[in-house]
């Protein structure tokens, strides 16, 4: 029995190097360490930059100049409506 489709799931999941030989040695290990270290530096690097305020504010200085103007008129707009109601309770 052939298998015409592919298998979605891949029996083995990819990784970007190929696994160590059973007989390596520590120096193979230890590069190894060092370059698991390297990639999961860089990854917590671009996930904190990412929830970082500063960051994305340099990242995108139109939208959060907008959204400040947009808090602002709407803070604007709320003072005045509310003493617009307590000047008109006051006649």
């Amino acid at each position: 029995m052939t298998q015409d489709n592919p298998p979605a799931v891949p029996a083995v999941p990819s990784i970007s190097r190929p696994p160590l030989p059973p007989d390596a040695g520590v120096h193979s290990l230890q590069l190894d360490i060092d370059q698991t270290r390297d990639e999961l530096a860089a990854t917590l690097d671009d996930l904190f930059a990412t929830f970082n305020p500063a960051v994305q504010i340099r990242s995108h200085p139109v939208l959060f100049a907008s959204l400040f103007l947009a808090a602002v008129a709407a803070a604007t707009g709320a003072v005045l409506t509310f003493r617009r109601g307590r000047a008109r309770a006051r006649r």
